[in-house]
């Protein structure tokens, strides 16, 4: 027994080498409930991953150890443009880790907290990728449960990536009523709350809820207490997406309350023909167009998150120091702006400039208008003035 133990705990030490010589660590990305992310270098193929390690305390944890493999063997299995990927899963001494794709840019709650509302042709783009990677893992047996902002990436290349499949289930599983209300409430299913368990439409209901949040800065059900919130999400019908956001289109704000039914049989048949109605709303060229418009969304995003990050203090209130952020934003962009507009006025590099006045031009004017009102006289007075006309007449050539 002695042995074994012995002999265990040599290859875990040697696990444990060959992580720390495979990957360098860069830095701390964010500490979640169960585990902290980190950025890293693997080192064998130069390039920049992520890593996710449970927290050391719950890995005696069965359940947590349960959902932290799930994760990564379920996402591993679902290689999508739309889901952030599995590279490997490992174990060295205390440490059970996950290295995955290091997307650089940001996720949905962050973009929420900066920018406040999404512009709606933005938030039908991320509808449009989040439904795509859904079909895909629906496709292939797995729906994941607990979609929300905090679990969608946007990065600066203008992706749309689906993240965190640790509670993820697969359709043909038998669950108890506990494992069926996984998830976060605020993004849950009715059907999911009642305990009678999760389909393919249960995420629609989830992704609905989070367009509906991205397009008016706030949740369509909301409630003092865990009960009240889940009495809310089973009954209420949320307001009109139009109600609190005007230019969100009509067609828009019908496809989000379908997705929001109560009854899943009346809500999309599948997360494709949602994606469909997305994408025939959007159009063709927005659709040519998606990354780059995502992409520059972000770095509009990020200058504004950049400007609060400078400008916050434990003495100012959030809100107001958001406000001054995106006043700050907008100025900075008039001045982009401005200086465009410079640089157009350009011509073979000399800077165009307003054309003054000259007195030619005034002459001129003044001379129609004398020669005007000399016609008007003689039209209306004839003869008896024509003496005036030919003295205003020498006046004006004396004046030129």
């Amino acid at each position: 027994m002695t042995e074994d133990k012995t002999s265990l705990g040599k290859r875990l030490s040697k696990n444990r080498l060959k992580l720390e010589q495979e990957y360098k660590i860069l830095s701390l990305l964010g500490i979640g409930g169960m585990a902290e992310v980190y950025k890293a270098e693997q080192t064998s193929l130069s390039r920049i991953v992520a890593i996710k390690k449970l927290k050391p305390s719950l890995a005696s944890n069965s359940e947590m150890m349960e959902r932290f493999m799930r994760e990564a063997q379920s996402a591993a299995n679902l290689q999508h443009e739309n889901i952030v990927q599995i590279y490997q899963m490992g174990a060295s001494d205390s440490d059970h880790y996950i290295v995955m794709e290091f997307v650089e840019g940001m996720d949905l709650k962050s973009i929420l907290k900066s920018a406040g509302k999404v512009p709606w042709e933005i938030a039908a783009l991320i509808g449009r990728g989040v439904a795509h990677g859904l079909y895909f893992a629906h496709q292939r047996g797995y729906i994941h449960r607990d979609i929300k902002p905090g679990n969608i990436m946007l990065s600066f290349r203008g992706e749309v990536k689906i993240m965190d499949f640790g509670i993820v289930r697969r359709i043909d599983s038998e669950l108890t009523q506990t494992g069926a209300f996984l998830g976060t409430p605020s993004y849950m299913s009715p059907e999911q709350l009642k305990g009678q368990g999760v389909s393919e439409k249960s995420d629609q209901f989830s992704l609905g809820i989070v367009l509906y949040e991205i397009l008016t800065g706030e949740k369509p059900f909301k409630a003092d207490s865990e009960q009240a919130l889940i009495l809310k999400i089973t009954t209420d019908k949320p307001k009109n997406v139009r109600a609190l956001n005007s230019e969100v289109p009509r067609r828009l704000a019908r496809i989000i309350k379908k997705m929001l039914n109560k009854d899943p049989r009346k809500r999309f048949t599948d997360a494709r023909e949602l994606m469909q109605a997305l994408e025939n709303l959007l159009g063709k060229k927005v659709l040519s167009q998606a990354p780059n418009l995502i992409a520059q969304y972000l770095r509009t995003v990020q200058a504004m998150s950049e400007v609060d990050k400078t400008k916050k203090t434990a003495e100012l209130d959030s809100e107001p120091v958001l406000m001054e952020g995106r006043a700050k934003t907008r100025k900075l962009g008039q001045k982009i702006q401005a200086g465009r507009n410079k640089e157009e006025r350009k011509i073979i590099g000399e800077e165009w400039q307003e054309p003054q006045e000259s007195n030619w031009m005034v002459k001129t004017i003044i001379l129609l208008v004398i020669t005007l009102a000399v016609i008007v006289i003689f039209i209306l007075f004839n003869d008896q003035f024509i003496w005036l006309g030919k003295h205003l007449l020498k006046l004006i050539s004396q004046f030129f």
